[in-house]
Order: structure tokens, then C-alpha cells, then sequence
């Protein structure tokens, strides 16, 4: 797939997501209480999601081996979409459970952040080996940029915590499991050292190294 027109899906979708974030920041000027405040960080923290992957996505390496597997488009679809149509905090989500699930996302951004700086210009949204990174995160589990992602999109449904936002990141956890075992497969068909890798590190939870 076209790296630009990849990329201007994602300028598109940090337009939409933009137009969201200042709105809500908008609402909080004029009327600055603590949820209000809440709301615009909710809506800040998607909107700096789409735009990083916008940047990463222009910035990649060509794959070695494109994909091709109508699975692999459908899942990263999904996994793109379930960002955006996240709904923002209801009324009745009390102030501390959004901030806490602001948190969680914030942690989560900057592990996803330090994820893929260590990536690189190997970083890519379709499943597809562009090159094969062990250090940094890497070192402890094989898929920290998903991790993160994961992690952000758990804690802006604890923030938001709506059963359209259930769905949501139900579905978007179910197209990062496909994302992953399709990514694992072409990392392993284009590099003969990966299976030892994967064999001594962890797919997603870091464990404690044994001395």
C-alpha cells in the first residue's frame, strides 16, 4: 500500500479527530471546570495518537515483503477506525475515573512513543517486515508497540466508559491479535533469527528475567 495515500488517511482522520479536540478545548475555555479540563485531555490524547501515526507512517522503511492478505487491511481498518469513533466521557463518568483513565493512556503513549523510536523507520501499520528491532523495549517483550496501543485505547474506555466504547475496544483488541500473529509470521519468513528471539522473549506481558 502506498505510503502516501497511507498517510493521507491518517491526515484526514487527525483532521476529523483535530476539529473533535478543539472543540472540546474550546468548551473548556469558556467554561474551565475540572471535568471540562478532562474532557479536552481526552480529546488532546486521540488527537496526538492519529497525528504521531501520521508522522510514523510518512517517515517508514519499505517493506521487504508487502502484504497482500485482505485479513491483514481488514484488521489494521479496524484497528485504525476503533481510535476515532471512540466516544468522549459521558455525563455521568465522575471526574476521577476520566483522569484516571487519562493516566493509564499517557503511560501508555509515552511506552508507545519509546517503542517506536527504538522502531524506527521500521515501523509500519500493515503487518509486513521492514526490518527486525531487539533492543529497547524489544528487549522485553516482542510487541511493545502494540502494547501501548492497547494500553492507551484501555484507558480512554476507562475514561469514557460507554457500551459503544466496550465494543469498540473489543473489536480493536481482536484486529491487534490478528495484526500481531500475521506480523510475527512475516518477521519469521523474512529473518531465520526471529524464532529464537521470539522463543526467549514474551509476545506482549514482560516476566521477570531469570539470572
Amino acid at each position: 500500500m502506498s505510503r502516501f495515500f497511507v498517510t493521507a488517511v491518517f491526515v484526514l482522520l487527525s483532521v476529523a479527530t483535530g476539529a473533535a479536540a478543539l472543540q472540546a478545548g474550546g468548551e473548556a475555555l469558556a467554561e474551565p471546570t475540572a471535568r471540562a479540563w478532562a474532557v479536552a485531555g481526552y480529546s488532546q490524547l486521540k488527537l496526538a495518537v492519529v497525528v504521531a501515526f501520521s508522522i510514523f507512517v510518512f517517515t517508514r522503511e519499505p517493506a521487504k515483503r508487502r502484504s497482500r492478505d485482505p485479513v491483514a487491511f481488514l484488521a489494521c481498518a479496524v484497528a485504525v477506525a476503533a481510535v476515532v469513533v471512540l466516544q468522549p466521557p459521558p455525563e455521568s463518568a465522575a471526574t476521577w475515573l476520566v483522569f484516571t483513565g487519562e493516566l493509564a493512556t499517557l503511560a501508555s503513549c509515552v511506552w508507545l512513543l519509546a517503542a517506536v523510536v527504538a522502531l524506527g523507520r521500521c515501523f509500519g501499520v500493515l503487518p509486513e517486515a521492514r526490518g527486525l528491532v531487539t533492543s529497547g523495549p524489544y528487549r522485553f517483550v516482542r510487541h511493545p508497540v502494540y502494547l501501548g496501543e492497547l494500553g492507551a485505547a484501555a484507558g480512554l474506555v476507562v475514561a469514557a466508559p460507554t457500551a459503544w466504547n466496550l465494543v469498540v475496544v473489543v473489536a480493536f483488541f481482536a484486529a491487534q491479535a490478528v495484526r500481531m500473529r500475521l506480523e510475527e509470521r512475516a518477521l519469521a519468513a523474512e529473518f531465520p533469527e526471529y524464532e529464537a528471539y521470539a522463543a526467549q522473549t514474551p509476545r506482549l506481558l514482560p516476566r521477570p528475567r531469570m539470572q
